[in-house]
């Protein structure tokens, strides 16, 4: 997450290279894709995780190839990312010491 925050994370960045705004896209494919595969057990778990928000928007990148608004994602590089980040990895500490 941290490389997806560095270098995405600068909007002009993010809104003129391709390479980078594909990378965002992916990595946060990525992250819905594995959160949709958690346990409902694991997700209830930790509701200050929003699950079914990264879910959704892993749907929409997935299937909305051309109509992506690049302000959402550079939202959720600078936004979102930062804010789930130690929870996340707290929440995979814990599970891998169980």
């Amino acid at each position: 997450m941290r490389l997806l925050v560095k270098h995405a994370s600068d909007p002009g960045v993010l809104a003129t290279d391709p390479v980078v705004q594909a990378a965002a896209h992916r990595w946060i494919e990525v992250l819905g894709e594995a959160a949709s595969h958690l346990s409902d057990q694991l997700r209830s778990a930790h509701p200050e995780i929003p699950w079914r928000e990264i879910i959704g928007t892993r749907v929409i990148l997935a299937h909305a190839y051309f109509h992506i608004d690049q302000d959402i994602i550079g939202d959720v590089v600078q936004r979102d990312i930062p804010a789930i980040r130690s929870p996340l990895q707290q929440i995979l500490d814990n599970e891998q010491i169980q």
